[in-house]
């Protein structure tokens, strides 16, 4: 028959699994990151396509360096990252064909800030699986 110290233990256990948030932030930068690079292939120009390919995630957080090398489609030579980033994301005020300013961004902040199915499922997941951990600890 289940008992206080049960429950204590399974609310202990549940406590201890959702203040576990490394798994979890990094799924969550994954569905950014992978929802990004889809984005950024719908996008006219190759900047954000590229600027995305060199996009990565780690510790919880999508980044890219600036001097991360990256290749546009069919070119020999590489440019660093930093270079098309902010006009690749934000457009650009000095040269028309890389389009209109977009405060908002154009292919990274609208993955991370508007609805995201797979920030969804990640939290879903954790939350499920620090559930069944607490039902676990409390069991016979």
């Amino acid at each position: 028959m289940p008992d206080l110290n049960d429950g204590a233990r399974a609310m202990e256990t549940l406590r201890r699994e959702l203040l576990d948030t490394e798994k979890v932030r990094q799924e969550a930068a994954r569905a950014v990151l992978d929802k990004a690079q889809r984005n950024a292939r719908g996008r006219p120009t190759p900047q954000a396509r590229m600027v995305a390919s060199g996009m990565r995630v780690r510790n919880g957080t999508v980044i890219g360096f600036a001097g991360t090398r990256v290749f546009g489609f069919g070119s020999t030579q590489p440019v660093k990252l930093g270079f098309l980033a902010f006009g690749s994301e934000f457009g650009s005020n000095q040269y028309r064909q890389f389009g209109p300013r977009n405060a908002s961004g154009y292919w990274l902040n609208p993955a991370a800030e508007g609805e995201n199915a797979g920030i969804d499922e990640a939290h879903e997941n954790d939350l499920d699986e620090a559930i069944d951990a607490a039902i676990r600890s409390a069991g016979p």
